[in-house]
């Protein structure tokens, strides 16, 4: 009796292994689509590099692993000067033109909006991020999905300083996460 469940465990032990193994196989095995991930701050900071590296790495983790992901600081250079969220597909697309991606990840961040209040004893700052988000099949010159998506966080202090680009930083993340979530819903493997 005891030798039949100890026989019968590690049976079923191997055949966990086993399945454990043939899935990371076939994930290794399939053909990665390649993504070209452009984040675009027009947020009216200027420039601040630390929400870019913020949103670089927040959506990076999306996408590694599961697709190729190629370079986009020259697509992110060119594309800097305006806002293209709104823009006709076929313009954008004209602009990523030579970048070879299957798909291509489109974040614009747009203007922060940000409330103050305070009287003598604490001082409050409410602020909005604002990120707009298209996923493109390049490939098919087909939009997937157009999405704007939106998160706010307050602070408040006793002193009167709470700092704008703290702020920033929180509402940020704030909106990427649900904009990841989107990503990894959306984007086809």
């Amino acid at each position: 009796m005891k030798r039949a469940r100890y026989i019968s465990m590690v049976l079923g032990m191997l055949l966990l292994v086993t399945f454990i193994a043939n899935c990371h196989l076939v994930e290794a095995a399939r053909d990665k689509s390649s993504v070209l991930l452009v984040f675009n701050d027009q947020s009216g900071r200027g420039k601040e590099e630390r929400l870019s590296e913020i949103a670089h790495e927040v959506l990076n983790r999306k996408i590694n692993g599961l697709y190729e992901v190629v370079d986009s600081k020259q697509a992110e250079m060119r594309l800097a000067e305006d806002s293209h969220y709104e823009e006709d597909l076929p313009v954008l697309l004209s602009e990523l033109e030579e970048y070879p991606a299957t798909y291509v990840i489109y974040v614009e961040l747009l203007p922060f909006k940000q409330v103050e209040g305070f009287n003598i004893i604490w001082h409050r700052k409410k602020m909005k991020a604002n990120i707009g988000l298209r996923i493109i099949d390049k490939k098919n010159s087909k939009e997937i999905f157009r999405q704007e998506y939106k998160a706010v966080r307050e602070d408040d202090t006793d002193y009167f300083f709470v700092g704008s680009s703290s702020m920033a930083r929180k509402s940020l993340k704030g909106a990427l996460f649900t904009v990841g979530e989107a990503i990894s819903v959306h984007l086809p493997l």
